[in-house]
């Protein structure tokens, strides 16, 4: 094999770091309700239809990708990307303008921005599937890490919430634009077979175990992350506690990628899939049981981001592995739409019975039990999926 791109590689890992921050959502989520008059729900609505129109237009950037290529690709993403958060500054701050700022514009930028980080790199590095979607997917873990702790010293300063998300909007949008210049595509066409069309994907076993799959794993980290915050406020839990927890959620969601990546190319993916979603289960339903002190809620943050991490990873390498890495860009955004409806249920239905109830309780429970019954069901239903050779 002749040369391969380490730069693409790099692109990648940056794209994916900007575009990730948005796991620090819930550093914004107390200036919402306390200055803007948001409820919680209407706080996670923007989050979750973010995700949701992210998974979207992964799937509808896939002819675009095959258009324009990656260069064109990444630096529409980086426009669109800033243009959202300069909106917010332009139009002020309010329910709708959120919605179409960062859930729409931001979204779209998003959606388009993670298909050629994800599947780009990994057609360069085919024997290291595993090791390749973990290093490009942490980036997109570790993205929040750098977020909340600006976002927090901007708020210090005095900085109202539109001045620290246009700030924060503007540098994302740089280091997407100075990313988009180093994206190479890496030519497969004999190797890429004809789309199959998604109602034939869903009679698949392997398709819907890697949706079904997905769905709940996310499901359960989105609604803690996407509260995460107001969580610990519940508590006697400091200020610097609450921010920290958000930068060791994105540590381990960070970490967690890598290592995953890492055990997928020598674990099978029967075994992680399953393993993943009882952990995820397991630590979620620990907010609801346990008292949170300080220890225990960074504890707690750690647990869910690092288990919250294999998504990301197994499932891209699944897909490649049983589809081949030709049609990993064709065929992953259909598995990822099961993220994109988490990434509304998850959030919306944490923040809603959070404000039916006045508590987390009851959110975490069906949290669990939505990890819970998933992984019996793939104990008791496991049928082997044989992969297609490219």
């Amino acid at each position: 094999m002749r040369s391969r791109p380490i730069h693409t590689v790099f692109a990648a890992v940056i794209t994916m770091l900007s575009l990730g921050s948005i796991y620090a959502w819930s550093i914004y989520v107390p200036k919402l309700i306390n200055d803007y008059s948001f409820s919680t729900s209407q706080t996670q609505l923007v989050f979750g239809f973010f995700i949701a129109v992210f998974t979207i237009a992964m799937v509808l950037g896939r002819s675009l990708l095959a258009k324009l290529g990656g260069k064109k690709m990444a630096f529409i993403s980086a426009f669109v990307y800033t243009l959202g958060y300069i909106l917010i500054k332009w139009l002020g701050v309010n329910f709708s303008v959120l919605l179409i700022g960062i859930s729409l514009l931001g979204g779209i930028a998003t959606g388009m921005g993670y298909l050629i980080s994800i599947s780009i790199p990994v057609e360069w590095f085919p024997e290291k599937k595993g090791l390749i979607t973990g290093i490009v997917s942490a980036g997109f873990g570790g993205g929040a890490i750098a977020e909340s702790l600006v976002a927090q010293e901007l708020f210090v300063t005095g900085l109202e919430l539109p001045d620290v998300l246009l700030i924060v909007g503007i540098g994302k949008g740089i280091l997407l634009l100075l990313s988009s210049f180093f994206f190479k595509r890496r030519d497969l066409e004999h190797h890429v077979a004809k789309l199959i069309p998604f109602n034939q994907l869903l009679k698949e076993h392997g398709f819907r175990k890697l949706f079904i799959g997905i769905f709940t794993g996310t499901f359960a980290g989105l609604l803690v992350i996407g509260n995460l915050k107001p969580i610990g406020e519940q508590f006697t839990i400091d200020e610097t506690t609450l921010v920290l927890g958000i930068t060791v959620f994105s540590i381990a969601n960070f970490t967690g990628r890598l290592f995953w990546g890492w055990l997928n190319d020598y674990v099978a993916g029967k075994i992680l899939i399953p393993l993943s979603l009882l952990m995820m289960g397991v630590f979620t339903l620990v907010i609801g049981i346990v008292q949170l002190t300080p220890g225990v809620y960074l504890f707690i943050a750690f647990a869910v981001g690092f288990s919250f991490g294999a998504n990301f990873v197994i499932y891209a390498k699944e897909t490649a592995q049983i589809y081949g890495i030709g049609n990993l860009a064709k065929i992953y955004p259909f598995v990822f739409l099961g993220y994109g409806i988490s990434g509304i249920a998850g959030p919306f239905i944490g923040g809603y019975l959070r404000d039916l109830f006045g508590n987390y309780e009851n959110s975490v429970y069906v949290a669990f039990a939505l990890c819970i019954v998933v992984f019996l069901g793939m104990l008791i239903f496991s049928k082997s999926t044989v992969p297609k050779t490219e």
